[in-house]
């Protein structure tokens, strides 16, 4: 189900109206459809066996993992060019630096990998995923606020790719989002609030853990230059 872009108005916040009128939606569909029900539950249930499986190896792994690699920017002279890149803001690495990563070995046997990517990056994301061993699957986009650069076009969105190792469970029929999100900007390559609730909301027990975290979530584990000690909720 969709999500409206994150405005507070008055005591609740329009993604908390969007929770309530979705949750009397289901609701009325779980009273109309008997068989989405059971189909909901069975996935529910798979998801909670998976996450016990999981927590009870010996070698901490994980069930979903969240990945905003360092991606460097092609610029026409990086002596000139880098007034508006990353690298102002944090170290960025090559496409085989980040392939490079031993992700496989934190992923467990089946696992989720929600990847970011910029429109410049998409393909290499693509490798990126295959490197890690993960098989791509789908991708949400994020609808920002406002304009960014670009060559092409003038960029105002990014995509979240979804991938999978071995058969994690997709999303029960009926609680799936939409596939355009729109949030506002934060600050540099920050994501905003509501990616982390989907994921949360699609698995809410599989052990998880970010990569180039900017801080630390509670329920998360975290990787990151950026990721302080305490967690946020």
């Amino acid at each position: 189900m969709g999500r409206p872009t994150l405005k507070k108005s008055g005591p609740m916040t329009n993604l908390e109206r969007s929770r309530r009128r979705r949750q009397k939606a289901v609701k009325q569909e779980k009273l109309a459809n008997p068989k989405l029900v059971a189909k909901q539950e069975r996935r529910a249930e798979r998801e909670r066996a998976l996450a016990g499986k999981i927590l009870t190896l010996p070698n901490k792994t994980y069930g979903a993992i969240l990945a905003d690699p360092e991606w460097r920017d092609e610029v026409w002279s990086r002596e000139t060019g880098l007034d508006r890149a990353p690298d102002n803001h944090f170290p960025t690495s090559v496409a085989e630096v980040i392939k490079s990563r031993p992700v496989e070995t934190i992923a467990a046997d089946n696992c989720v990998l929600f990847l970011w990517s910029t429109i410049q990056h998409l393909a290499i994301a693509y490798e990126v995923m295959e490197a890690w061993g993960f098989t791509y699957r789908s991708q949400v986009i994020w609808k920002k606020s406002s304009m960014g650069m670009g060559r092409w076009f003038r960029s105002m969105h990014e995509i979240l790719l979804i991938g999978t190792r071995g058969a994690p469970p997709c999303p029960a029929p009926g609680t799936q989002w939409l596939s355009v999100i729109e949030a506002p900007r934060g600050s540099h390559s920050e994501k905003p609030e509501i990616f982390y609730q989907l994921i949360e909301e699609y698995f809410p027990n599989l052990p998880k853990i970010e990569l180039n975290a900017r801080r630390r979530r509670s329920g998360w584990d975290a990787w990151g230059l950026e990721a302080p000690d305490e967690e946020v909720a």
